[in-house]
Order: structure tokens, then sequence, then C-alpha cells
């Protein structure tokens, strides 16, 4: 029965990876949509609608672990698997509290207001859009899912 949970595992990581790829894409592609800030607004959202498809996979992928880590009796052999989790909740930590304020502020900094103007200068949209935090939110996650990749493959403390 492993090998079921170790499945479902693994096929919820794909719908997760696929689901997120739409956010790193829109992430990405805010900066070359300068200046059209309607362009930006729309990956913006096309962003926030993969959120709940995203969180529902990695909430499915977190469950089918635990089962599978129960039913492998992993959770006594070894440290990996409570390194995974830890490694999990750090990296979604971390993203989230990064990535999150940064695309509010773009989808804010894009949103015009009744009178025509909007919240953010076309500079400071430009210096948000073209700053680093995209680069940062991306190494964080892949070097956690790096580090997820290598404790599920190796096993460490075993």
């Amino acid at each position: 029965m492993t090998q079921l949970w170790v499945f479902l595992h693994i096929a919820c990581v794909a719908l997760f990876l696929l689901f997120h790829g739409v956010q790193m894409w829109a992430m990405f592609s805010l900066a070359p949509a300068l200046p059209d800030r309607d362009k930006i607004f729309d990956r913006a959202e096309q962003s926030r609608m993969a959120s709940a498809p995203m969180y529902v996979s990695m909430g499915l992928l977190v469950v089918f672990g635990v089962i599978a880590g129960i039913d492998g009796d992993w959770f006594s052999h070894g440290w990996w698997l409570w390194a995974a989790i830890v490694v999990l909740l750090a990296t979604v930590g971390f993203m989230s509290a990064i990535a999150g304020p940064f695309m509010k502020k773009v989808r804010e900094g894009t949103t015009r207001w009744a009178d025509g103007s909007y919240t953010v200068s076309d500079d400071e949209l430009e210096g948000l859009l073209r700053g680093s935090r995209p680069r940062v939110i991306a190494f964080i996650g892949v070097a956690g899912l790096a580090i997820l990749l290598w404790l599920m493959v190796y096993k460490p403390g075993v």
C-alpha cells in the first residue's frame, strides 16, 4: 500500500509544480510587460488564480506524504522525513512572506482608480518589477526543491 501513497504523493508534487510554474512564469513576465499596466495586472491575476489549485495540491502532497511515511514506517527510521517537513514549511513560509506582498503590491500598483490614477508611479512600478525580489523568490524555491529532492532520493539517516 505504501507504493500507492508514494505514487499519489508524487502525482500531487507534479500538480503543485504545474500550478506553481504558472505563478513563476507570471512573476518573471511582469517586467518585460512594462509599461503596459493592463498586461502586468492580467499576469498578476493569472498568478493569483493559480494559487488555490497550487495550495490544494500542496495540501494533498503533504497528506499523501505523511500517510506514506506512516505506512512505510519512515518517521521512526532516520531523520530525513522530519527534515523534509521542516524544509517544506520553511520554504513555503519564506516564499509566502516575500512573494505574497510583492504580488499584492504589483496588483495594487496596476489597478486604476476611478479618477484614472494609480497608487504607484511608473518609476516605482518599474523599480519594483526590475528589482531583485523575483530572483530571490525563485532562488528560495529552487533551493528548497533541491533539498527536498535530495532528502527524498537519498533518505539520509536511514
